[in-house]
């Protein structure tokens, strides 16, 4: 299993089926999602436990790359990707 950190603190990662799909149509590796993860930006949801990461990657055109995310201790869920995502 994955490993990412977030936040100071290790978590199994855990793709959905829709992340992984969403990754394949975006051109995003496991590994880049796991960079934005560890790396990029955070901006906490209205739901409890769950966050939009978001991060520029070197060499893409479509940035900002987003990674939606929940905390299900001890699980980081992928719940999905974006690309050209804006902040609000």
């Amino acid at each position: 299993m994955k490993k990412a950190l977030f936040q100071g603190f290790a978590y199994d990662v855990v793709f959905t089926e829709h992340a992984k799909l969403q990754m394949v149509l975006r051109g995003l590796t496991e590994l880049e999602v796991l960079e934005v993860i560890k790396t990029g930006k955070v901006k906490a949801r209205v739901a409890k436990s769950k966050f939009w990461v978001y991060k520029k990657l070197p060499g893409r055109n479509d940035n900002l790359i987003s990674v939606s995310i929940a905390i299900e201790k001890p699980h980081l869920i992928v719940i999905t990707t974006m690309v050209n995502w804006r902040p609000e």
